[in-house]
C-alpha cells in the first residue's frame, strides 16, 4: 500500500535550472503531477508543466542537457510570478495532507522554494518530504541517477531521464511504485534526506533529517 494511504495528495516535483547556484541560477521549468486518495487508491488529479522565461540567454550546457533553446524560452515562456502562482494556487494553497516528492529532493526543493520566496510564497508550514534517490541508495549499488534507477526497476519502454521536467516527474513516479512493490517501507523515509559524508550539507530543510548515506550501506538508514 502506497505510503499506507496516510496522506490525502502526494505531489511529485521537478524542475530544470540554469545552473546549481541557488542565489544565481533560475528555474527555467517546473512540473507537478498530483495523486489523490479516492476510493482507498491514488489517482492522477492534476499536472503542471511550465518553461519559465528568464530574460537572459539560457547555458549552452544546459541547452545540451534538456533540449530547452532559447527560443523556446522566449516563445512559451511565461513569466516567473505567473508561474509561481498558478504552481501555489493548484498545489500548495491547499495542500492539506500531503506529501512532497522528488528525486533528489534538497536540490529541487532549494530552487523551488527560493523562487516561492522571491515572490512572497512558501511551501506550507511543516511539509512532508520524501526523497526518491535517499530511498534508491538504500535499495541499489552505484551509481544512483534517475536513469539507473528507471534501468535497475526495467521501466525503460514507461518512463525516461529526458532531463526534461515533466517526463522526470512521471520517471520519478513509476520508480516509486517499483520500490513500494519491492519493498513497503517509503513512509519511513518521510522527512529523512540520505548525504554523502564526503560533503557538507547546504541548504538544510527545516523539519527534515539527515543521516549519512555512504555507499554500499547494508542497513536502511532509518535503521541507523
Amino acid at each position: 500500500m502506497l505510503f499506507e494511504n496516510k496522506y490525502q495528495n502526494v505531489i511529485i516535483f521537478d524542475c530544470e535550472t540554469t545552473g546549481l547556484n541557488l542565489a544565481a541560477d533560475r528555474v527555467v521549468e517546473i512540473a507537478c503531477c498530483k495523486l489523490s486518495l479516492v476510493s482507498g487508491d491514488y489517482s492522477v488529479t492534476d499536472q503542471f508543466d511550465k518553461l519559465i522565461n528568464i530574460h537572459q540567454p539560457l547555458p549552452t550546457r544546459i541547452i545540451e542537457l534538456t533540449g530547452i533553446s532559447n527560443q523556446m524560452i522566449t516563445e512559451n515562456g511565461i513569466e516567473e510570478k505567473a508561474v509561481v502562482s498558478e504552481f501555489y494556487l493548484r498545489f500548495l494553497s491547499e495542500s492539506g495532507n500531503s506529501l512532497f516528492i522528488a528525486y533528489n529532493a534538497p536540490f529541487d526543493i532549494g530552487f523551488i522554494g527560493a523562487m516561492l520566496s522571491r515572490n512572497g510564497l512558501s511551501f506550507p508550514r511543516n511539509p512532508s518530504f520524501l526523497d526518491a534517490l535517499t530511498v534508491y541508495k538504500d535499495r541499489a549499488p552505484y551509481p544512483h541517477r534517475l536513469e539507473n534507477a528507471i534501468k535497475h526497476y526495467n521501466l525503460e519502454q514507461i518512463a525516461t531521464n529526458s532531463h526534461r521536467a515533466i517526463c522526470d516527474v512521471m520517471a520519478t513516479y513509476e520508480v516509486l511504485k517499483a520500490m513500494n512493490l519491492e519493498k513497503d517501507d517509503l513512509h519511513r523515509y518521510v522527512n529523512l534526506f540520505g548525504y554523502n559524508p564526503n560533503y557538507p550539507i547546504r541548504n538544510r530543510i527545516d523539519g527534515v533529517k539527515y543521516r549519512p548515506q555512504p555507499y554500499g550501506s547494508k542497513q536502511a538508514l532509518y535503521e541507523k
